[in-house]
């Protein structure tokens, strides 16, 4: 090898080098900032709930009568990032997946135990963003196009105690996780409580009745279809994979990758289950809006209403879902 070779190769071998030490550079930083994140989360988690150094056993604890404020048992992650979209009752959306992480025991994992021989779970939970919203003892349920009834003859989520509850799909448990779906909770929903679904407890004994407008359609039929443009994006993102996984942040900040659907047909089915459960306001409806918005998973879907069609007009990760992607789960 001449001189001048040997000088190339040296040259090339620092830049190379250089390149490595970038990388490493911006994978240190990455990692530094998930990190601090993490820990913020976890001063945050602890402060919300009012953690104190434990003292005394579990048993100990659970004789301890002073504290009875109620608490969340975990944290609830949800392909819903906003009450935007999002299913009001569960089932309707499938598809819909969400894990909840128990973090109210040192051995969370213990808690569950014997939870997976069951197919479905109630939770119970805090409808959290209700804001100042006071309860009122008549409400218009969407079915009724106005018409009031009862707020306890309602599933209406402002209620005197801002309580609710979903029946659910148990997808599997890991660990101290839970995966779900057919979830109609938004991203950080307080959970007070995990039970069971029981077939012969929970099945009325006689056979059940219901008002007569809970028959009636939320919505006149409508004829869905997707545009050329948002077949595109559909055919083009990146979807999860098909196994039970926490998310972590990372996962969060990646552009164009599905969180929770895995596979262009079960986003395209969610899509269609939501526009078909019309999650427009009543406000809204009447307003005549014929272009409205919601996000699901990491993409935000743009939908057009012209009478009984509706058209899927655009999918995309907008900078509205990337900040809602950056605050999920704090």
């Amino acid at each position: 090898m001449s001189q001048t070779d040997a000088l190339n190769q040296i040259k090339q071998d620092a830049l190379d080098l250089k390149s490595s030490l970038n990388s490493l550079k911006e994978n240190f930083l990455e990692l530094s900032s998930e990190f601090y994140e993490s820990l913020n989360e976890a001063r945050s988690l602890l402060s919300n709930q009012n953690f104190q150094p434990p003292t005394v056993n579990e048993k100990e604890k659970c004789q301890q009568k002073e504290d009875k404020s109620v608490k969340s048992i975990g944290i609830f992650r949800s392909c819903f990032l906003t009450k935007n979209g999002t299913p009001r009752q569960p089932g309707i959306c499938p598809y819909a997946r969400g894990s909840l992480t128990i973090t109210c025991f040192n051995n969370p994992e213990h808690s569950l135990d014997g939870l997976s021989k069951f197919s479905h779970v109630w939770l119970l939970f805090l409808f959290h963003e209700n804001g100042d919203y006071i309860p009122r003892s008549k409400v218009s349920p969407p079915r009724l196009n106005g018409e009031k009834v009862g707020v306890f003859a309602s599933r209406s989520p402002h209620r005197p105690n801002n309580v609710g509850m979903s029946l659910v799909k148990l997808e599997g448990v890991s660990g101290g996780t839970l995966f779900l779906s057919g979830v109609d909770l938004i991203d950080g929903t307080p959970i007070l409580d995990v039970k069971p679904y029981i077939t012969v407890y929970d099945t009325p004994s006689s056979t059940p009745s219901a008002a007569p407008w809970i028959a009636y359609p939320p919505t006149k039929p409508l004829t869905i279809s997707f545009s050329d443009n948002a077949l595109s994006v559909l055919a083009q993102l990146k979807y999860a994979s098909g196994e039970n996984i926490v998310l972590s942040k990372r996962s969060l900040r990646k552009k164009n990758c599905l969180r929770f659907f895995r596979s262009q047909e079960e986003l395209k089915q969610s899509i269609s289950d939501i526009i078909l459960a019309d999650p427009r306001s009543i406000f809204r409806k009447k307003q005549g809006d014929t272009t409205f918005s919601f996000p699901v998973d990491s993409v935000d879907v743009t939908v057009k209403v012209e009478g009984v069609f509706v058209t899927v007009i655009d999918i995309g990760q907008t900078e509205y879902v990337r900040g809602l992607l950056k605050r999920a789960g704090s």
